[in-house]
């Protein structure tokens, strides 16, 4: 039996794309990652063809090349962030279903995140203090495609799963192996902090924190670090002691996942509802309100950061390393050729917000 083909396309979100698929060609999967946008540098997809930069013209000329390229040639295509080869319209969507392939649209953030549902449910989410940049026609032509396209839905983060209601949760992959276990001293030197987003980390509320504290610790720098290179966030946080993530999401994101796998206590607000989701996760539970105490409590305690820091490693290579993470998408990949094909839409049938 031939290996199966499997493409991830064409946006690179926190390395998924071409973390999975370098993992799935060690489980004998002739896998391939594809990005457009060259936004997360320090990643290394298989092929990197920076189109989404380019003016108009050039740019269609260059994913409709790409389309032509890899046409017919996979299984399963796996599409990051609601885009296909010809996005934002995702024009070759009924090409692939046509030609048999089976497809997978993985969410990872605002390509569908409902503002109004979450402002209108939860006192604390991802939208709570955000400047808007999502578009939400747009997210409901993401899920309408999906809805008559794919065959299945996956998201990075579970809060996703209220804006995508046919997705299941695939928890982020991490090549652990690019994390050497360095847990702090003693004495703690350094805490940081490494937004994306101020506003969707609440990092106002981190550095009130921070001041809060810095009396009564004078010997401990307390940093926010930003627009730096992963080279330098990723040496910043080998010499850090302790790592505060996020105050809103309610889940924990991809910079406590590779704090984590460094053996560095993680500080993150956990939804309460999402509690049965985690397995023996040692991030250390705080909101906005309570992160000085909570992070009081830790700078005052050596073995309880090195009894977190070593929970925080074993933690991640159980639950995102890597080959765990393709290995359950390869159980959802062949689950999916044995089932039926997802319904081919009707001719008259159109994506439409």
């Amino acid at each position: 039996m031939r290996p199966l083909r499997v493409l991830h396309a064409p946006a690179e979100i926190a390395g998924q794309a071409s973390i999975l698929a370098r993992a799935l060609r060690a489980l004998g999967v002739r896998a391939h990652s594809l990005a457009y946008n060259p936004s997360f540098p320090q990643y290394q997809p298989d092929e990197l063809k920076p189109y989404d930069r380019l003016p108009l013209l050039p740019r269609y000329a260059g994913y409709l090349a790409a389309t032509l390229r890899h046409l017919g040639r996979y299984d399963i295509l796996h599409f990051h962030f609601g885009r296909t080869l010809i996005p934002p319209h995702n024009f070759d969507l009924p090409l692939h279903h046509l030609l048999g392939a089976r497809i997978v649209f993985h969410y990872h953030g605002c390509d569908v995140r409902n503002r109004a549902h979450m402002l209108a449910t939860h006192s604390h989410a991802t939208c709570t203090e955000c400047d808007p940049f999502c578009v939400p026609p747009r997210q409901r032509v993401i899920l309408a495609q999906a809805a008559r396209h794919a065959d299945a839905e996956l998201v990075s983060t579970p809060d996703l799963l209220e804006s995508a209601l046919r997705a299941r949760h695939l928890p982020v992959a991490v090549d652990v192996a690019d994390y050497p276990f360095r847990p702090g001293g003693e004495a703690v030197r350094r805490v940081l902090h490494a937004p994306t987003n101020r506003l969707i980390k609440g990092t106002r509320y981190v550095e009130k924190a921070y001041d809060a504290l810095a009396g009564r610790f004078p010997g401990v720098a307390f940093e926010v670090v930003e627009r730096v290179p992963w080279t330098e966030l990723k040496a910043r946080l080998a010499e850090a002691d302790v790592v505060v993530d996020q105050l809103f999401m309610g889940w924990y994101g991809m910079v406590a996942v590779e704090a984590m796998a460094m053996g560095k206590p993680v500080l993150c607000f956990v939804r309460p509802d999402f509690e049965p989701r985690l397995d023996r996760c040692p991030v250390v539970r705080c909101t906005k309100e309570d992160l000085a105490l909570r992070l009081a409590e830790l700078l005052e305690d050596p073995s309880a950061r090195r009894r977190l820091g070593e929970a925080g490693r074993a933690y991640v290579e159980r639950e995102h390393a890597a080959p765990v993470i393709a290995g359950r998408l390869l159980d959802l990949y062949h689950s999916l050729r044995r089932a039926p094909a997802a319904p081919t839409p009707a001719a008259h049938e159109t994506d439409r917000a």
